[in-house]
């Protein structure tokens, strides 16, 4: 058997909306020729391009020989019919594409010319059709090209009335001007009646779209925020938004957090709530005297990645003091070619002002995130994005523009030598502030001592580099545990439920041994099938790696009778419902799929038909002779190999209908007849197998879905999913051997080299960032480690890692967490700080702040961790 996938649908399609007949199709070599042309081509605005689910097009590019990192087979699997329903909501067609999708892992984008051919070469599964999506320009001061996968949606009103509220869709590239015009249309306003437009980030927060010309994206509007025309009376008044004061709940909701992922945290709000201003800036708040630095963010579209960074930032007291004191506006440096001409830092001063001014309980980041996203474009639309790597923009932003120095000197690095490490780092800090010297250099960075040592020459380099964060991996078990069914062909034999611990970098035949172990068979008899949707997803080859095999993967390894044997066929088996009253497409699979062994030559129709029903022997009940549905020129009686004595299998012999199904073949649905004749089938059955027809008096009469499946266990259980914070040190500071992608060139040798490599902390900043690397990416999968990390609240000793001498102490206390709670490509991200006027904790979540007790603070959600190094005595911070 070999490594093969099929459409989830595959049956289904089979006789549906198959592609050209096979005369128009090129063969695989100009296919994947065409597909690669597509693939190198540049996107220009204006031009529409189509989503492709990211399994088939990598299924295509294996069966085309065009993924030239893996074609394991040779390229023999037929992707089947394209099928993007794994991209909607819930499988619906006619429904919303899935949130937070991320490009070449859930889908890919082909032009619309490349779409149309892969349709003509494959055709589509059933009620499936182009998703269509525009090229635009984004940014702000580069501009690029991109696809606009996700349009944004607005809640749209006149004159601050709720009653005349409608949602509609827009492109981020259309500009306030287009935007009014759709709005006057809608509501009738004539030309000559003079109006405005008014984006609102909460019942009391508004913010007034001066620049016609200027687009959605420019403006930083979000998903569902609501956009008012207000139009001028005949007295020449404009409306007050008092109506606006009554929205709903839950408009109020979609556009102030994201309440959904906000019940993932317990959490009160501080402050009454009372409100009688309108406010009209776009770093509007909600008025209510609070105590200073208890102040909520809004959520503005998906950013609570941001918000729970600046919260973070906002309680390092170092930081603030600079910003609260305005020392900012002294150190600005407007013209750093590697800055963001001041724009970061004022807007960012401007934020902590209002987070500390204590007379709002929340305040509405518009500006900042304006800002962002002009200097960042990663960080202009409305997905959600890594509060890490904003973290880290936000620290370099903020340090080139308040760099103190103005004309950076051009310094030579030098080698270390093999003189004293003191010298080194010494002369290396002192280099580095020569170029770079701001309060973010001051309070958040320290030095790393690297060293390298050459396999071939032995050649030590020691370098001494500054960092602003520690990015700690977290230990991971070198095995994985796969649940795995195991399916012996005897009938007697029951189905047996086993979890194997295997490692991870191991093969699939290595699975196959521990499953012949435990059950007393060959393993050469064996093999490995993942099943979805009561079909064969994938058959493993033995040599394929565990990487492609998931944990959440339903898999299930089939004992056969033979050994790869040219005398026999393996041929899979899937069980059809048939709805006479409908067509195929309404018709369904059920059951677990199975293998059948018969042989290649002399196989009859009656031959087949009992060796699949000795392989039901635990799925069918006991069979009488009362309302059998019966195909009669199938039965024995009516066949050339009639057995008047055989009155049993007549009966069993009308149970189900045989189908040969062939998805690639013009004629994919065809059904076998009991003519005496043998059964001529391929060579190899990649997408090929028999689908066995159940009426649905038969199947629920007759076929047992509850057949007994005895659970054993394999190896040992899970460890424990706790880790401790001195395990991540433990692994960063560990000597380790550098890839071949990350291979270090040898001064000496004059090549690169796969040398060994050891990071040692030489020096530490007066606040720590640690960051845990919870999301991990490869080639195959995404997944994020929810493992808890303990870490310490108070006194957390780093010196056992600082290899430097200094005078400085090197206990921390936390000041603040990061969290985030979910999956990848979304989630929620919420804040825990310790405000240093009270030294209490407060859980920040968009905008609600409620306090919390200290041992609520370590979970599996904790992301990036904040330190403050332990001085005496502790000052607190004035905020006046």
């Amino acid at each position: 058997m070999t490594h093969t996938e099929t459409s989830s649908s595959q049956f289904q399609v089979s006789c549906l909306n198959m592609a050209d007949d096979g005369e128009n199709v090129p063969d695989l070599k100009h296919q994947a020729e065409e597909i690669r042309r597509f693939l190198e081509m540049k996107m220009v605005k204006g031009q529409i391009w189509c989503l492709i689910d990211s399994k088939w097009f990598r299924n295509f590019k294996h069966y085309v020989g065009l993924d030239t990192t893996w074609t394991p087979h040779g390229g023999k699997e037929h992707p089947g019919p394209i099928d993007n329903k794994n991209l909607f909501e819930n499988g619906d067609l006619n429904g919303e594409l899935k949130d937070h999708m991320v490009d070449e892992l859930d889908y890919v984008l082909l032009p619309e010319s490349a779409w149309q051919l892969l349709e003509q070469w494959y055709g589509l599964s059933p009620n499936q059709k182009p998703i269509k999506k525009e090229v635009v320009e984004s940014g702000v001061f580069v501009k690029h090209c991109k696809v606009e996968v996700y349009l944004l949606k607005f809640n749209l009103c006149k004159d601050f009335d709720i009653k005349t509220q409608y949602t509609h869709k827009f492109s981020k590239a259309l500009t306030i001007r287009s935007m009014e015009k759709l709005m006057r249309e809608h509501y009738g306003i004539p030309k000559d009646t003079e109006a405005r437009l008014w984006s609102c980030f909460s019942p009391n927060a508004s913010n007034e779209l001066t620049n016609p010309d200027s687009t959605i994206q420019d403006e930083g509007l979000f998903q569902d925020q609501v956009i008012v025309i207000d139009t001028r009376s005949a007295n020449g008044e404009w409306h007050r938004p008092t109506k606006w004061l009554s929205y709903p709940s839950e408009l109020v909701s979609n556009m102030t957090a994201n309440s959904a992922a906000s019940k993932m945290v317990t959490r009160r709000t501080i402050g009454d709530g009372s409100v009688n201003n309108e406010a009209e800036s776009s770093s509007s708040s909600m008025y209510t005297s609070t105590q200073p630095g208890l102040c909520g963010l809004c959520n503005i579209g998906n950013t609570c990645f941001m918000n729970s960074v600046i919260q973070c930032m906002s309680n390092c007291p170092p930081i603030t003091q600079y910003f609260l004191n305005g020392d900012h506006y002294e150190e600005l440096n407007e013209t750093n070619p590697l800055g963001m001409r001041g724009e970061i830092a004022k807007a960012f001063g401007e934020l902590i002002k209002s987070l500390w001014s204590g007379t709002s309980t929340y305040t509405v980041p518009h500006h900042f995130k304006l800002q962002v996203g002009k200097f960042a474009p990663q960080f202009s639309g409305y997905q959600q994005q890594d509060s890490q790597e904003l973290l880290t923009f936000l620290l370099d932003g903020l340090h080139e523009d308040l760099n103190r120095i103005k004309k950076k000197p051009y310094i030579e690095f030098k080698d270390s030598d093999s003189r004293p490490d003191l010298e080194v780092s010494k002369e290396s800090w002192e280099n580095y502030q020569k170029r770079n010297n701001s309060i973010i250099v001051d309070v958040f960075h320290g030095l790393l001592k690297s060293t390298v040592i050459c396999p071939d020459c032995s050649k030590v380099s020691i370098t001494f580099d500054p960092f602003c964060y520690l990015s700690l991996p977290l230990p991971q078990s070198r095995n994985k545990y796969i649940d795995v069914t195991f399916m012996p062909y005897n009938p007697p034999e029951k189905p047996l439920l086993y979890k194997v611990a295997l490692p991870k970098k191991g093969k699939v035949q290595d699975l196959l041994d521990d499953v012949s172990r435990m059950c007393n068979v060959n393993s050469e008899n064996l093999i490995l099938a993942e099943v979805t949707k009561h079909h064969f997803r994938t058959v493993f080859s033995r040599e394929d790696s565990l990487e492609h095999v998931d944990e959440r993967d339903i898999l299930y390894v089939y004992e056969l009778p033979v050994r790869d044997n040219t005398d026999y066929h393996v041929i899979p088996v899937c069980h059809w419902e048939w709805h006479p009253e409908s067509n195929h497409n309404l018709s369904q699979l059920f059951g677990v799929p199975f293998f059948v062994v018969v042989p290649r030559t002399n196989c009859t129709f009656a031959k087949l038909y009992e060796t699949i029903i000795a392989r039901l022997t635990h799925y069918i009940n006991h069979v009488d002779n009362k309302n059998i549905t019966m195909d009669s020129e199938d039965s024995p009686m009516s066949g050339s190999e009639n057995n008047a004595d055989s009155y049993k299998e007549y009966l069993k012999m009308g149970l189900f209908t045989v189908y040969n199904i062939d998805p690639s073949s013009s004629n994919a649905v065809k059904k076998l007849h009991n003519d005496g004749q043998a059964i001529s089938f391929p060579d190899e059955f990649d997408q090929q197998y028999l689908a066995l027809q159940w009426t649905v008096d038969n199947r629920n009469k007759y076929f047992n879905n509850l057949a007994d499946i005895r659970q054993e266990r394999l190896r040992t259980s899970k460890p424990s999913s706790v880790l401790q914070l001195s395990d991540c040190m433990e692994l960063y500071t560990t000597c380790e051997k550098l890839g071949a992608d990350d291979a270090w060139f040898c001064p000496v040798c004059k090549k690169h080299q796969q040398a060994t490599k050891k990071f040692d902390l030489w020096s530490l900043p007066d606040i720590l960032i640690i960051h845990l690397k919870r999301f991990s990416y490869n080639r195959y999968k995404r997944e994020k480690i929810d493992r808890v990390v303990e870490f310490p609240i108070m006194g957390l000793d780093m010196s056992d890692y600082v290899i430097g001498k200094d005078d400085k102490s090197t206990i921390y206390d936390l000041i603040g967490v990061c969290n985030h709670y979910g999956g990848m490509g979304g989630g929620h991200y919420t804040a825990y700080a310790q405000n240093k006027l009270d030294r209490k904790w407060y859980c920040f979540d968009d905008s609600h702040v409620s306090a919390v007790f200290p041992d609520t603070i370590v979970s599996n959600a904790a992301y990036v961790l904040f330190y403050m190094r332990r001085k005496t005595p502790v000052r607190a911070m004035d905020v006046h």
